[in-house]
């Protein structure tokens, strides 16, 4: 799974910014959230992007953060912000 070739992240103090530039829709990303992209962008695979957001977000409970990592990728792919 990647990033759309339209679609453009950036890292900021409170998460992160995704940019879809055919609508010029831009969609503010909590810190989860970014961490989802981050690994994304890492060309992590999806079933391994829980576990590394357990070792960046240690204090959260694992099924929580898996739920909502599966949750946020179907989204993703619901609105065509990533492919594959």
């Amino acid at each position: 799974m990647k990033l759309a070739k339209y679609v453009k992240f950036r890292q900021e103090k409170f998460g992160g910014v995704l940019f879809e530039t055919r609508s010029e829709k831009v969609f503010t990303l909590n810190p989860t959230a970014a961490a989802v992209i981050r690994e994304i962008d890492a060309g992590t695979a999806e079933g391994d992007i829980p576990a590394r957001l357990q070792a960046e977000f240690a204090a959260q409970d694992p099924a929580q953060l898996a739920r909502e990592a599966a949750d946020f990728t179907q989204q993703l792919r619901d609105q065509g912000l990533v492919e594959g």
